[in-house]
């Protein structure tokens, strides 16, 4: 399975670095010669700023998060980057996990080794959460004035974060563009 945003979320900002100058020098090199997207895809995946990756250039120290997003992201094996290793290798299911539980990570090994579930079975899933979300949300509004109610009722914070989500939703497609249009419209109106 690979590397997750629950699984980078239950990570720590620890340094896993056996090798400071290796670490500095591995990571600088691969991040720097890796493609923009490729760049882009380890930052999203970590959760962190290029700063944070920078930072490794300078100090050494790198944490579990950024080695396991440029290992998956550059299919390299994760050892490498901690300087545990001297072959690249290559990222696999059994190096994640082994990273891991070598790493203190033992619940996330588990959860890295479940099993997945195949496209049809979660795109079907994915189609009947959205549907009863939608179901749900449209029998709590009934028109558009009682959403306006219960939208003047939250603070700005929330209203960002319930557009976000629905703005998320509509771009996967259905009737939530639609909820998303009504909920944007009746934010402006505040």
């Amino acid at each position: 399975m690979p590397v997750t945003n629950e699984i980078i979320s239950g990570l720590k900002q620890s340094n896993v670095s056996k090798d400071i100058d290796k670490t500095k020098q591995r990571v600088k090199e691969d991040f720097l010669a890796s493609k923009n997207k490729q760049k882009t895809a380890i930052v999203e995946l970590s959760g962190l700023k290029r700063t944070s990756i920078y930072r490794v250039f300078r100090e050494g120290a790198v944490s579990a998060k950024i080695v396991l997003s440029m290992a998956q992201i550059l299919n390299v094996a994760p050892n490498y980057y901690t300087g545990e290793t001297e072959e690249r290798g290559s990222f696999s299911d059994e190096q994640l996990q082994a990273f891991l539980i070598a790493k203190g990570y033992p619940k996330l090994a588990h959860l890295a080794a479940a099993p997945r579930k195949s496209r049809s079975d979660a795109k079907s899933e994915k189609d009947d959460t959205a549907q009863q979300d939608n179901l749900l949300f449209s029998s709590a509004f009934s028109n558009s004035a009682e959403l306006e109610k219960a939208v003047s009722e939250i603070d700005s914070e929330e209203a960002v974060q319930l557009l976000r989500a629905l703005l998320i939703r509509a771009k996967a497609g259905g009737k939530a563009a639609q909820t998303a249009e009504l909920v944007k419209r009746c934010l402006m109106m505040q």
